[in-house]
């Protein structure tokens, strides 16, 4: 008798980028894979060599988006003027002026008296660089970005996609219908 192999995400993901798309460790594996749009779903029913000893089917989803190429990575810090960096912060994404652009301004934290955030510029080289600033919340607090400061640094960041998978529970469409 021979031990079946179980189906992990990581030797799903192997199969699926062998040479033949196939996944032999001592038994077989009868794949099952279908499309929907850009999900796909892979189902797996590990069999034995009688191919009459099964394992009950696993489910996988794999989801296909596009990603953008590479960017160049800056290797130093850039620093700015403090009006001009914060001058920046009052630009929406993809607005900018002097050679740089922004990306992206990000809440962090808020504190009592002050919110914290993440501008991301982007430079003509396309070079992205990253900095935190403060300012009051109120104008009872008079904290501008970068206000005590000679420069304002910006340090070199790099893009990284991170695929997060989040559990919903939805009210199945029948029960809608019915009014349940």
């Amino acid at each position: 008798m021979n031990v079946l192999t179980p189906p992990t995400p990581e030797n799903v993901a192997e199969m699926l980028t062998s040479d033949y798309h196939d996944y032999h460790n001592g038994n077989d594996w009868w794949p099952s894979i279908s499309a929907d749009g850009p999900v796909i779903s892979v189902g797996i029913t590990p069999v034995g060599d009688d191919y009459e000893t099964k394992l009950p089917e696993t489910h996988f989803q794999a989801h296909v988006f596009q990603v953008d190429p590479e960017l160049p990575i800056a290797s130093e810090p850039v620093y700015l003027d403090p009006d001009d960096a914060r001058e920046l912060t009052y630009e929406r994404p993809g607005e900018g002026f002097d050679g740089w652009t922004v990306v992206a301004n990000e809440p962090i934290d808020t504190t009592r008296w002050k919110s914290h955030h993440r501008l991301v510029i982007r430079n003509e080289a396309g070079e992205h660089f990253a900095a935190t600033y403060s300012k009051g919340l109120t104008e009872q607090q008079e904290a501008r970005p970068w206000d005590c400061e000679e420069t304002a640094r910006f340090d070199p960041v790099a893009r990284r996609i991170r695929v997060v998978q989040v559990h919903e529970w939805v009210t199945p469409a029948k029960a809608e219908e019915a009014g349940q």
